[in-house]
């Protein structure tokens, strides 16, 4: 190897040491059935998940492996006879990914940290999650897409379909283009506010409650009065009612439709008309 060449080397060992990417791997994979509604459906451990739809007629997947912090926890805290040697990292990238039927299903290794970049035809349905260290956009897709995300946020960008959403502890954030007629949706939170907007002629029927955060629309809610929930089972005080009222707000979007629910605890809900 000449000077020229080591001197690149070491340039390049210099600037990933200087960012946090430690390996980066882009696969191809194609389709069944080009041109056809598919489905992506992958779960992951740590990291983010970005999914865009194209014009592309096969799916792109871009993983990115980053320094996690699991190299800090309690294991590596730990003194022992370890003193005076060196650690060797694990830089390796390690994910699948299978298709069948125009249906693609990604797994990741669950060690360390693994950023997804995603392309997929734009009509493409979604059943994707994660649980630490990232974040879940989407951009573009129209179809059915089931989104979770536990510690982190979902943002979802100019889509088109349904969703059904839940994030644990971080904001669920959603701008509808279109909606899927006649199809109930679902967006729950712990923590974080919920903010969706949605065409201003949808029918729909909604169900909303936050037990602690306050609920916002601009949309001309025909509200409904909530009934009591009254229910007959066995107990030790034998065949008992059980009375509940629950802080439901129930009402019409244009006449009414499909259900679309509501559920937050710390966080406020806002559905916007556009």
């Amino acid at each position: 190897m000449n000077t020229k060449n080591i001197k690149l080397v070491l340039v390049s060992m210099l600037f990933l040491l200087t960012t946090n990417i430690i390996a980066q791997e882009t696969v191809r994979v194609p389709l069944t059935n080009p041109g056809k509604p598919g489905v992506l459906k992958m779960g992951i451990i740590n990291g983010s998940i970005t999914v865009k739809g194209t014009s592309s007629k096969e799916v792109i997947i871009k993983g990115t492996k980053k320094e996690g912090d699991i190299r800090h926890g309690s294991r590596h805290k730990r003194k022992s006879s370890k003193k005076g040697l060196k650690r060797i990292s694990n830089t390796s990238l390690e994910f699948s990914a299978e298709e069948f039927d125009n249906i693609v299903r990604v797994n990741s290794s669950p060690q360390g940290t693994t950023d997804f970049e995603i392309q997929v035809p734009r009509n493409f349905s979604l059943k994707i999650s994660t649980i630490n260290r990232g974040f879940i956009l989407v951009e573009n897709v129209n179809g059915s897409m089931d989104i979770s995300n536990v510690n982190g946020k979902i943002t979802l960008k100019d889509v088109s379909g349904s969703v059904s959403a839940d994030a644990l502890n971080k904001d669920i954030v959603v701008n509808f283009l279109k909606v899927t007629p006649n199809t109930a949706m679902a967006f729950s939170s712990l923590n974080g506010d919920i903010d969706v907007t949605f065409p201003k002629k949808i029918k729909a029927d909604i169900k909303v409650k936050s037990d602690r955060g306050e609920i916002y629309t601009d949309f001309d809610l025909k509200a409904k009065p909530s009934k009591a929930k009254v229910t007959k089972g066995n107990s030790k005080r034998g065949n008992a009612y059980r009375v509940k009222v629950e802080k439901w707000i129930k009402g019409s979007i244009n006449g009414g439709g499909p259900e679309f629910l509501f559920k937050n605890f710390n966080g406020d809900v806002i559905i916007r008309a556009n």
